[in-house]
């Protein structure tokens, strides 16, 4: 039997009453005064999320409680391998130079060892995706049975096949989400930090950012009322549920068309805008190319990894397998846009973040038309001016 349009209407009007109550009481709280959503840090994998469960799992940690927190997150996990005693807890840990072929290298995000030799390897994962066989080789690192590997998302997703090649979900590896395992935790890190209010808030804060991150309700009897409504009403919840990725997709593909639209009329012929069809592909965007610049070099606007639920660069393409880097570079050393707050990697001589719908406080913007419309000419604005200063630069390169 099916649903009747006005179960569908209902539901959402009950959810969004939840929603809107649940803004008024953040405000009451001061919960909206979030610094790590002030000072941009939400999304910073290593920055932001590895540096603070890092710094509270460090028995030597600022926190001055010892072990009890990296206890509490063993407890958690059901590990039992590692001396607490002699434990060291250390970020970015480096194993070695990457060997595709053999399996083996990188750098783990948090990375926990005791005296004997025993680890815990977790890689941290936001929104970024994975690097070529990446789980695969943190599992050979050290002995199997001296070692664990956990892949930690926002949902507790698992690793792509690339990543994993032959590793086994639960056999070789774990999975963990912030939205379970790391909030439990956090609310057992709190209890403990009971009597240190600076502390206390602290992880209370970044409680409150997983929370917005999962899409999660910060009050315990708004989310018991939000599952009643959908118990009453599953199967209209199912529908929707299984209906909302198509909807955030096709608005993300009308926001990156207008802004092709909008550069097509601003910039001369000279200029081709486009972007690949399916925005549902990791790393697919916009691009601008030239008459005059090589094949391989452009401009372009990218998802990190997917446009409608990451954030996104923009910059100038020009792999090192293609060009000299420090060629490319010579050509904007007085060029001011670039002389600051841009990064570099292997693919990207300059890229710097230009979109945020990593989450759906941010996604909303896109399906209304003046909201949109805005966005729309901040980000033409910004591709047009890196376009034209990159006009006469690129079109010397490889000249």
């Amino acid at each position: 039997m099916g649903v009747d349009l006005s179960t569908y209407q209902r539901l959402l009007s009950e959810t969004s009453r939840i929603i809107s109550h649940q803004k008024e009481l953040a405000q009451l709280r001061g919960e909206n005064f979030n610094v790590f959503s002030i000072l941009k840090m939400e999304s910073r994998e290593n920055e932001t999320h590895s540096a603070f469960l890092g710094e509270l799992l460090n028995p030597n940690g600022s926190h001055g409680l010892g072990t009890i927190f990296l206890e509490l997150f063993l407890e958690q996990l059901d590990v039992s391998h590692l001396d607490i005693s002699s434990t060291m807890v250390k970020l970015e840990h480096y194993i070695g130079g990457v060997n595709i072929n053999d399996l083996s290298g990188g750098r783990i995000d948090i990375f926990i060892e005791d005296a004997a030799g025993n680890s815990v390897c977790i890689e941290n994962k936001i929104y970024a995706s994975d690097q070529e066989v990446q789980i695969a080789r943190y599992c050979n690192y050290n002995r199997a049975e001296k070692n664990k590997v956990y892949y930690l998302t926002l949902k507790g997703d698992p690793p792509s096949p690339e990543s994993c090649i032959d590793k086994l979900l639960d056999t070789d590896f774990f999975a963990l989400s912030y939205k379970v395992e790391i909030l439990e935790w956090l609310e057992q890190c709190q209890k403990e930090a009971t009597r240190l209010p600076i502390l206390r808030e602290s992880i209370n804060q970044y409680g409150i950012l997983i929370k917005k991150l999962t899409n999660q309700l910060s009050d315990v009897k708004m989310e018991n009322e939000v599952e009643n409504i959908i118990i009453a009403n599953y199967q209209a919840a199912s529908v929707i549920g299984d209906n909302i990725w198509k909807v955030e997709l096709r608005y993300a593909e009308k926001l990156i068309d207008e802004i092709c639209l909008k550069l097509t009329n601003s910039l001369s012929d000279d200029f081709k805008i486009y972007r690949k069809d399916d925005l549902n592909i990791a790393w697919a965007g916009m691009y601008i190319s030239h008459k005059n610049w090589p094949e391989h070099a452009y401009v372009k606007l990218e998802g990190n990894s997917k446009i409608p639920w990451s954030n996104s660069i923009y910059g100038i393409v020009a792999s090192k397998d293609k060009f000299n880097r420090e060629s490319v570079k010579s050509l904007f050393v007085d060029v001011e846009l670039f002389q600051s707050g841009h990064r570099e990697s292997k693919v990207w001589p300059f890229y710097k973040e230009i979109l945020r719908l990593n989450t759906s406080e941010n996604r909303v913007k896109i399906f209304n038309d003046l909201e949109r419309a805005t966005l729309v000419n901040e980000l033409s604005d910004k591709l047009e001016e890196m376009a034209l200063l990159c006009e006469e630069p690129l079109s010397r390169l490889n000249k």
